[in-house]
């Protein structure tokens, strides 16, 4: 099956196209990953029908996209569009939690826990951690005392640290800033690969579909 990815959550622009098969390998046909910010809302849909056409394909088998937290347009783009497209084209959509993405895709480049921080304006941060042991466990949007709490049970000797934006204050000086060193769709399809072959459109259709913008949901957890 061919499976169609794409993202604007952030200030970055990535479509990619998979042949998704069980007991295969995942094969990436095409994969477009840009840092274009506030270019999305104009570019998504002209740069999947990049991808469809280079593959000669007429339509995928699966949509899976990140559905934030990030930008609130960017979100609100990913989401609509995945949706609109799920409906025209009856096919299943999944969504995965931008951070987990990001951290998973980062972790699967050098086996070390990683910790992802993303500029959500208002000083506060969209933050993860991932270690490929335990299981991703959430997304917080917290301000930056919260996530030196965070950071205190962490060995942070035998951590990667990612941001994206400005580099936190209280992120070491060796953090990498991910619009340097953009992720690729390979390692978040492969966390969701069961799902994707096994979703269908009683259980994974463009209404399940939900964005998730957090600022709303930790607004008192966070309140400091």
């Amino acid at each position: 099956m061919n499976l169609l990815y794409f993202d604007t959550t952030q200030d970055w622009i990535h479509v990619s196209l998979a042949s998704l098969e069980e007991g295969k390998p995942i094969k990436i046909i095409y994969e477009l990953c840009e840092h274009s910010p506030k270019e999305s809302s104009f570019r998504l849909v002209e740069e999947i029908q990049k991808a469809l056409t280079s593959a000669s394909v007429s339509k995928p088998d699966r949509i899976f996209v990140l559905v934030g937290p990030g930008s609130f347009t960017g979100i609100r783009i990913t989401v609509t569009t995945a949706r609109n497209l799920s409906q025209l084209w009856n096919i299943p959509c999944l969504g995965m939690d931008s951070v987990e993405a990001y951290s998973r895709y980062y972790h699967s480049l050098h086996g070390k826990r990683t910790v992802v921080c993303l500029d959500g304006k208002q000083n506060k941060y969209y933050f993860g951690t991932f270690s490929g042991i335990d299981p991703y466990t959430e997304t917080v949007d917290a301000k930056q005392e919260y996530i030196e709490e965070c950071l205190k049970g962490i060995d942070l000797t035998d951590a990667k640290f990612y941001h994206s934006g400005k580099i936190p204050g209280f992120f070491p000086s060796d953090s990498v800033k991910i619009e340097e060193t953009l992720p690729k769709s390979m390692p978040m399809i492969e966390a969701v690969r069961s799902d994707l072959i096994r979703s269908s459109m009683e259980k994974n259709n463009y209404s399940s579909l939900l964005p998730n913008y957090i600022r709303g949901t930790y607004l008192e957890t966070n309140k400091q």
